[in-house]
Formats: structure tokens, C-alpha cells, sequence
């Protein structure tokens, strides 16, 4: 099991005729690279989020010292079809740790990285998505 953070681009089929799409196929092939733009960004933000050595939480108990491993473990995952993910497997004795850093515990503040990260990526895919299709002549 990893954590991720997915990105998904898709549109009601409605919309696909409205744009002149016949088939969805093609319509993914113009959205791709906004979503592989959308994963690099994210990718290189959530690495600047995530807590890193140096950056300790003085105010857990005892206190936290990041040693860097979440930071290094977030990669971007293509899926298919305007889907893709950044996925962390880091761990401590077995158990996931990203979400202890994002919503804290009872001796730990919350960090929540992640919520900064798609806060700060969402209207980039937005800005791709409209390059895209301009691109492909679809919009003017």
C-alpha cells in the first residue's frame, strides 16, 4: 500500500461532443501532457512541503526531527487516460507516516503538506488543461 495524490482530468460526454470529440481516445491524447505538467509541479512542490531535516516540529512531544525520508519517497505515477498520482511509501516500523505528519497526533501539530500542495497545483492543471486544447485548436 503507498499514499497518493491523484490527479484526474475527465469531462461529462456531453461536454466531449461540445468540444468536438468523437472519441475519448484522442481527447486524452490532448490532456496528457497538462496532466504530466500537473505531476512534475506536484511532484516538485510536495518536496518542498513535505518536512525535511532541519525543519524540526519543536512543539511535539518529544520533538520531531525529519530525516528527509518522506521528502525523498514521493515520485509521480502516470496512470493512463489524464490520470496520474504521487505516491509515498515511506514508512516507520511498517506503518505509513505520511498521514501522522499531515493531520498530526496527539504529541505531534498537524503539517498538513499535502493540503498545501494541491492547494497550490490545482490552478496550474487548470491553466495546462486550457493550453492544451488551445494548442490542438479545439479552443480559441
Amino acid at each position: 500500500m503507498v499514499a497518493t495524490l491523484s490527479v484526474k482530468v475527465a469531462f461529462s460526454d456531453d461536454y466531449h461532443k461540445k468540444l468536438g470529440f468523437k472519441n475519448k481516445k484522442y481527447f486524452y491524447k490532448v490532456i496528457d501532457p497538462a496532466v504530466d505538467h500537473t505531476l512534475h509541479d506536484a511532484e516538485n512542490i510536495i518536496k518542498r512541503e513535505a518536512p525535511r531535516p532541519g525543519h524540526s516540529m519543536s512543539k511535539s512531544i518529544p520533538p520531531y526531527k525529519p530525516t528527509g525520508n518522506l521528502q525523498r519517497s514521493f515520485h509521480k505515477n502516470k496512470i493512463s487516460n489524464g490520470r496520474g498520482d504521487l505516491r509515498s511509501n515511506a514508512r516507520s516500523n511498517g506503518v505509513l507516516y505520511w498521514p501522522f505528519v499531515q493531520y498530526g497526533t496527539s504529541k505531534m501539530p498537524a503539517n498538513p503538506f499535502v493540503t498545501r500542495t494541491a492547494r497550490k497545483v490545482s490552478p496550474n492543471l487548470q491553466k495546462y488543461v486550457l493550453e492544451e486544447l488551445k494548442r490542438a485548436n479545439i479552443i480559441e
